[in-house]
């Protein structure tokens, strides 16, 4: 955190001092996500516990790294998310389209050159002409 606060007995906090870059311990901390389950115990309420917590180990490089460490992440991880939301976008396009191409032959069917009107119907104001509503 950017400024003190107080936390509850459930929360393990760590004090970076001179050693560690904040944003270096949280991309450390992501990495080890799959530690982290693996020393998760309970059924209702899944912590991690103290004895655990002080055996966890993590890379140490010189400050100085773990701040172009970190910056490297940040800059990274950005332009992921420009890929992820364009790719996302793609989807949603695609996605459109497909709806698109099914409602084109649900409705207008291959190749139908002529289209007759539809009275009565509530969905339909014409159908190609060899088609009947059912």
């Amino acid at each position: 955190m950017s400024q003190e606060m107080a936390t509850s007995q459930d929360f393990a906090n760590w004090v970076c001092g001179d050693r560690v870059v904040p944003e270096y311990l949280v991309y450390t901390f992501r990495a080890m996500g799959q530690e982290f389950d693996r020393l998760m115990n309970g059924s209702t309420h899944q912590t991690i516990y103290m004895p655990e917590i002080r055996s966890l180990e993590m890379p140490l490089p010189p400050v100085s790294e773990q701040e172009q460490i970190a910056s490297g992440l940040e800059s990274q991880l950005l332009n992921l998310q420009e890929v992820k939301e364009r790719v996302t976008n793609l989807i949603s396009g695609l996605e459109n389209k497909r709806e698109s191409v099914i409602t084109d032959y649900i409705i207008n069917g291959i190749d139908e050159p002529e289209f007759k009107d539809v009275e009565g119907s509530r969905w339909y104001a014409t159908i190609p002409a060899g088609w009947e509503l059912l």
